[in-house]
């Protein structure tokens, strides 16, 4: 984590202090973060069980200047889940964009900002189980979010802000993934442990 943030200080360092950017950092996948998992567990009784899982996801705002509030949105993934066990060995590939709006009540201060969002996307998803085929499709998704920042303070030239949120989602699964598994999805979601790193 300190790593994370002396990296973004580093990237910003050119950047006026005037807050006009946000990284967020998130427990969710679409946070700005990345980490791969190796775990095996032997087995009692049965085959052992192996798995690995990469993921990468980068979430990014800026201030659109002729709008006041107003900030254009854009988030990137690659996901993937691969578990191997016998004869039940399981992959789930995921990986896509989104964009959208991110407004701030408090233009002024959006360290301490309540805020709210949209956003729309699109992710090309494949699944592999056991001896079957590959199912793959396009996935469209969309989502509103909303929530309040709390000021933790200024660090060189970054400000970071707690920024808890609840968001809803919806998802339109495509191609083969519609036709052998989900036709479309909802999701839930509250952010408890959320940060925003301003510049």
């Amino acid at each position: 984590m300190k790593l994370l943030i002396a990296f973004v200080a580093l990237l910003s360092v050119g950047q006026a202090v005037a807050q006009t950017k946000i990284v967020t950092i998130d427990a969710f996948d679409y946070s700005y973060t990345g980490g791969l998992l190796i775990k095996s567990d032997d087995a009692k009784k049965g085959s052992d069980r192996d798995e690995t899982t990469f993921r990468l996801n980068l979430n990014y705002a800026q201030n659109w200047d002729q709008y006041v509030g107003l900030m254009w949105k854009a988030r990137l993934f690659i996901n993937r889940e691969d578990i191997d066990q016998g004869s039940s060995d399981y992959k789930d590939t995921r990986w896509g964009a989104a964009g959208g709006l991110l407004y701030n009540f408090d233009a002024n201060d959006i360290k301490n900002s309540f805020f709210a969002g949209g956003m729309l996307g699109i992710e090309r998803a494949t699944i592999e189980e056991g001896s079957r085929d590959d199912e793959s499709g396009f996935n469209f998704f969309g989502e509103i979010e909303g929530g309040k920042r709390f000021d933790m303070g200024q660090y060189s030239v970054v400000n970071i802000s707690y920024a808890p949120s609840a968001s809803f989602g919806y998802k339109r699964y495509g191609g083969d993934i519609r036709k052998e598994y989900f036709k479309n999805g909802t999701e839930f979601k509250i952010h408890f442990l959320k940060f925003d790193i301003l510049f």
